[in-house]
């Protein structure tokens, strides 16, 4: 199968060690090519962010389809527009914070979300209220860090561990999403430190749009009908 990946952003220096992260948890015969937009905010970390995103990752899924891609991952731990989002193609879509939480919640009862800043915190809470799993929410904890200032990997981990340790010892999270971009390689890490099971949203993205595909599905068009052409002025 062939998987279209798309960084919600304009910054192509994120791909690098994303795609590696990727294909190391592809399943066998699984293609995948990552892209960024060719136009938008350089980083996604609010609403005001997603929605000058929109537009462009519209016309990068509308495309996916054309080139024959079996489905399309947003790689990002916030939901930009998750209903325009899937009603632009019949292939299959599948969201990074959507499909973290519903692993989260088939691994313990509640969960807890560590993300860069609080305005990321606020939307991802919005989400989680919206998509009618706010019972099932411990916490949305933000490591105050810009997405382009995640260079230091030894500094940001250690801040990371302490806002998910807080997470499980004081929220009572049974389980962490890592919603901090290009951080799945610290995952291991975190997750050794609390014994807790951690996800990475992009790689959630990735198996649940390998396991759509193999299974023959895609978002109902009952929920999800494709909109009619409309002239733009």
């Amino acid at each position: 199968m062939k998987i279209k990946i798309i960084l919600p952003n304009s910054s192509p220096e994120l791909i690098k060690d994303r795609i590696h992260e990727r294909k190391a948890i592809a399943g066998k015969g699984t293609k995948i090519d990552m892209i960024c937009l060719p136009k938008g905010p350089v980083s996604v970390e609010n609403a005001t962010d997603e929605a000058r995103a929109i537009p462009h990752i519209l016309d990068e899924i509308k495309r996916a389809e054309q080139e024959k891609y079996d489905a399309v991952t947003i790689d990002c731990a916030m939901d930009p527009f998750p209903r325009a989002i899937k009603e632009a193609v019949k292939i299959p879509v599948v969201i990074g914070g959507e499909a973290s939480r519903l692993l989260a919640t088939a691994l313990g009862d509640k969960f807890s979300v560590v993300t860069m800043l609080p305005s990321a915190a606020e939307v991802i809470r919005h989400n989680v209220e919206a998509s009618g799993m706010g019972s099932r929410l411990a916490s949305v904890r933000a490591i105050d860090t810009p997405v382009l200032e995640l260079a230091d990997h030894a500094k940001v981990k250690e801040i990371i561990l302490q806002e998910a340790r807080i997470a499980v010892e004081e929220d009572g999270a049974h389980v962490i999403i890592l919603g901090c971009a290009g951080m799945s390689r610290i995952l291991t890490y975190v997750q050794e430190k609390l014994q807790v099971p951690v996800i990475d949203p992009g790689g959630a993205a990735l198996k649940i749009a390998e396991t759509l595909v193999s299974m023959g599905l895609a978002q109902s068009k009952r929920c999800f009908p494709t909109p009619p052409s409309k002239e733009i002025k």
